[in-house]
């Protein structure tokens, strides 16, 4: 049953945050399609993305974007046009589902790493400091990046696969506190050389979003949950978490503010995707076709997500 309120709030959200069609579809496959074998058609792509007033010509532009850039790959299949997330882009699913569904949080031994790019030539340090902001890393000086306690393994594998282990030097370094005022200085120095406040921000005002869109359906009581607004909501949930996620370097809580929002927001979005999963997973598996008819069941993996979907309350 639609809830006119939520309905109201919905309407307002999608038409004042001017959301990129290209990113939500993106979305959608990663929240969606990916677990469930990465294709779908075209025709029913154009029916999902209709309830966030996307029109056809719209989702067309979108995907054709999306193929140049090399994140989905289009087949062809009879007269059916269809879309598959590319080998290419897997891993970087991979590591976004991980990022969004998944909390890992490790205690920092106080240790930075550091990478030195003096050596690398100009056209790949560009790239270079494009991937290591990927994994967190911050520009504290010229040929500089830093990080606190990152994941070697993660590091070792970026710079295997762009050719760089012979163009970079690899630091080990800790903060010396010889006097008392050094922490708030290395505070300092990471809110200069990381967006802090500004994903302060942008989590605020991503609880004040959600939390209203939990209390209208807390307000419903026992009323069914209406499909499509259920759809919506996760999608849009998962879409604005992922936004701020993927920018977030997940530093150590003692380098952050006290009232750092991170754990308010993740709190948040599991609450409200348990909430909604259900019956958004109803209007999804009704509208969205493979080549072989419906989509097919989702891998285990799906199941785990924020602590671990409820299996018996599912459609697989």
């Amino acid at each position: 049953m639609i809830n006119p309120k939520l309905k109201q709030a919905l309407d307002d959200f999608i038409q004042n945050e001017q959301l990129s069609g290209t990113s939500l579809i993106m979305t959608v496959f990663g929240d969606c399609i990916f677990h469930r074998g990465g294709l779908v058609s075209l025709a029913s792509l154009i029916q999902v993305m209709d309830v966030f007033g996307l029109n056809e010509r719209s989702v067309r532009t979108a995907v054709f974007r999306l193929v140049q850039n090399g994140w989905l790959i289009s087949e062809k299949i009879g007269r059916t046009s269809y879309y598959r997330i590319t080998e290419s882009s897997r891993q970087r699913f991979i590591v976004a589902d991980q990022k969004i569904y998944s909390f890992s949080h490790t205690d920092w031994d106080q240790k930075w790493d550091l990478v030195l790019l003096s050596s690398v030539e100009l056209e790949n340090k560009i790239t270079l400091k494009k991937e290591l902001e990927w994994l967190g890393f911050g520009n504290i000086a010229t040929n500089v990046m830093a990080y606190p306690g990152c994941d070697h393994l993660k590091l070792q594998n970026l710079l295997l696969n762009l050719n760089m282990t012979d163009q970079v030097v690899l630091f080990k370094a800790e903060t010396l506190e010889l006097w008392q005022e050094s922490y708030p200085t290395v505070k300092r120095m990471v809110d200069t050389n990381w967006p802090v406040q500004e994903l302060m921000q942008r989590y605020e005002k991503f609880i004040a979003d959600f939390r209203e869109f939990l209390n209208l359906i807390d307000l419903d009581g026992e009323a069914a949950l209406d499909v499509v607004q259920a759809f919506q909501i996760r999608i849009l949930l998962i879409h604005q978490y992922r936004r701020i996620l993927l920018k977030d370097p997940n530093l150590p809580f003692e380098l952050l503010p006290a009232d750092w929002p991170a754990l308010t927001a993740r709190n948040l979005s599991s609450n409200l995707y348990h909430t909604v999963f259900q019956a958004a997973d109803e209007f999804f598996l009704q509208t969205a076709r493979t080549s072989e008819g419906t989509m097919p069941p989702a891998h285990p993996q799906f199941y785990k997500r924020f602590g671990g979907l409820k299996l018996d309350a599912l459609t697989a």
